[in-house]
């Protein structure tokens, strides 16, 4: 049976249109896949016996990295380490994974030594509140620590009160793992209240931190047959100069994570579930996009929390979605499209606004603005198509065979059998008075009554229209 419609066609359009675009989500799914299959994992030593184990860190606090250096720690623990350093040269971050990250040292029952290396790195912000936690702070020629002033996220003080809230809780943790550790409290709490900032010689002559050290190697030579004291009181002595050193590199999870928590591709991975969900909604059953769309949707839902998030800009995303959606099934015009953009803009600028003291930059505007304007082509797209297939004359079911040329099988006189598009019909003609229609003529459909449709000679329909020329 054959089936000619332009409303299948059109399906098939949007369809592949459904089926090109959401090849951007991709990306989206294999990184989907990958977390879910190996979340949770943590570095592994390889070392055997008693041995030294080191990560390197030169990012910045978030919570990717908070994931990784937890996991580090228990991985020291949990291989028998003797000593476990972390080689830092960070910016700083975000103060709920700098607290993370400072209970894990505080917790941790093997000794952990911060070493700020190399030669003009730093330990700043919130990467010097977590080199406070540690019983042991070394420092490079040339390295600095400090400056871990509460700041909101575009670098900006925080309003006074706020801000007496922050820094003081931040001057308590201070003050409490400083005196743990026998260290000089004041100048760490200097590093709070006036965003002070210490060389690495400056920081030794105030007792700020424990040692300066031009290497790794001497930073253990220094350590070793030391006794350093535990947050909990408990000292323990360090035997660690000819021990084998382990470095414990990121897993592929983690740098995975460490990709999929920017804020600029978790907007991304958004966009991907609004788009695809959008087409799904435009066309359903096209099952793709809708797939891709809510696997999207869930790894955004994911990181979401990670940022500390304007939850009504969420809101004003979601009602996005839904506003391009309904656009498609009534008669606006692309008028809710419209509003959907400017929801999706200013959903964006408000979730993307991170709050307190993160040092990375918020999500770029420009970057908002080409989303939006992309997603606005895309709904016009659709929105065209949608129009044209309402326009279109009904091509489908017993509507469709009206206008459809047929072939006369059995004499029409006035009833009989045609055959149309491919399906044999009983047939009778249209005018009870018109002369009979023999075998093998062309007549044309004029309307259907159940299972018999009415026919007019296409001759005749031939020759008037030539006479009206």
């Amino acid at each position: 049976m054959r089936v000619a419609s332009f409303p299948a066609r059109r399906g098939r359009t949007i369809g592949g249109i459904a089926l090109s675009l959401t090849l951007l989500g991709a990306c989206a799914v294999a990184l989907a896949v990958t977390v879910a299959a190996l979340i949770g994992g943590a570095p592994t030593a390889l070392a055997q016996g008693p041995h030294v184990d080191v990560v390197s860190f030169d990012q910045e606090v978030d919570t990717a990295s908070a994931r990784f250096l937890t996991g580090a720690i228990q991985t020291a623990h949990d291989d028998g380490s003797a000593l476990f350093i972390i080689e830092m040269d960070t910016p700083g971050g975000d103060l709920d994974s700098m607290k993370a990250i400072s209970q894990a040292i505080l917790a941790s029952p093997v000794p952990v030594a911060v070493y700020v290396t190399p030669a003009g790195g730093r330990a700043a912000s919130a990467g010097a509140l977590i080199a406070y936690s540690a019983p042991i702070i070394a420092m490079a020629p040339g390295t600095r620590i400090g400056a871990a002033s509460p700041v909101d996220s575009a670098g900006d003080n925080l309003p006074s009160t706020l801000d007496a809230k922050v820094k003081n809780d931040l001057l308590a943790m201070v003050r409490s793992v400083q005196k743990a550790y026998h260290r000089t409290v004041a100048p760490a709490e200097q590093t709070v209240t006036s965003a002070a900032s210490f060389t690495d010689q400056e920081a030794l002559d105030n007792g700020l931190i424990n040692l300066r050290a031009t290497s790794r190697d001497d930073l253990l030579s220094q350590l070793d047959n030391t006794s350093v004291v535990m947050f909990n009181g408990k000292t323990i002595l360090l035997q660690v100069a000819e021990l084998p050193v382990t470095v414990l590199e990121p897993t592929f999870a983690d740098q995975v994570m460490g990709f999929f928590l920017d804020p600029t591709v978790l907007f991304l991975v958004f966009i991907v579930a609004a788009v695809c969900i959008y087409l799904e909604l435009a066309h359903p059953g096209a099952i793709v996009p809708g797939t891709i769309g809510a696997i999207a949707l869930v790894l955004f839902l994911l990181g979401a929390g990670t940022l500390n998030p304007n939850w009504a800009g969420l809101a004003l995303m979601l009602l996005a979605i839904v506003l391009l959606a309904i656009d498609v099934r009534v008669p606006t015009h692309g008028v809710l499209s419209v509003g959907a953009l400017v929801s999706l803009a200013l959903g964006s600028f408000i979730f993307f606004d991170t709050g307190v003291d993160r040092n990375a930059q918020p999500l770029s505007p420009v970057i908002i603005a080409g989303v939006v304007i992309g997603v606005g082509l895309i709904a016009l797209i659709v929105l065209q198509f949608v129009i044209r297939s309402q326009r279109w004359p009904v091509r489908t079911g017993s509507a469709g065979l009206v206008g459809q040329q047929a072939t006369v099988l059995t004499p029409l006189a006035p009833d009989g059998r045609v055959r149309v598009m491919g399906e044999d019909w009983g047939a009778s003609l249209a005018q009870s008075d018109a002369p009979p229609i023999e075998a093998g003529a062309s007549v044309r459909v004029v309307r259907v009554e159940g299972l018999k449709v009415l026919v007019e000679s296409a001759s005749d329909e031939v020759g008037v229209s030539r006479r009206h020329k």
